[in-house]
């Protein structure tokens, strides 16, 4: 299968808007374009440098929330939990490398996978004692999917 990486900056993304400090709050949207399908599998890259307003990296004990939004549906559905601590401090190259890569993946526990079909969304979310910025230029936020 074929891979695409969703970054904050893609076409298909959605900044909702700056993040609540010691709120956990939805930031940023990807939404499966038309005729599109993919799949998030257990174990897929995610690549994360994130920061406040004042150009902080947002403190290892915040957390991002990925859920699954269905077209047409006003719920979402809770896929994972990761803490940012593994993130911090981390460059995108070395969280790409081989040596930290397992620390860096998406857990999605039990499940193998998530689908998302056209019109489906994957949601992310940040709960931080620090309000999150993704306009912020150092900003890196990306998830690899597979085309299906």
């Amino acid at each position: 299968m074929r891979e695409r990486k969703l970054l904050h900056t893609s076409e298909e993304a959605n900044i909702i808007g700056p993040g609540v400090a010691n709120r956990k709050v939805s930031v940023l949207k990807f939404t499966v374009p038309e005729g599109a399908t993919w799949l998030l599998r257990n174990g897929a890259q995610l690549v994360m440098k994130l920061f406040d307003s004042a150009g902080n990296e947002i403190p290892n004990n915040s957390f991002v929330y990925i859920y699954k939004r269905r077209k047409g549906e006003d719920g979402e559905v809770f896929l994972t939990k990761q803490s940012y601590a593994p993130f911090f401090d981390l460059t995108p190259g070395e969280q790409r490398n081989d040596k930290y890569a397992k620390q860096t993946r998406v857990d999605l526990g039990v499940m193998d996978g998530a689908r998302f079909t056209e019109g489906d969304a994957i949601e992310i979310w940040v709960e931080s004692p620090a309000a999150v910025d993704l306009t912020h230029a150092n900003t890196r936020f990306e998830l690899t999917v597979e085309l299906a």
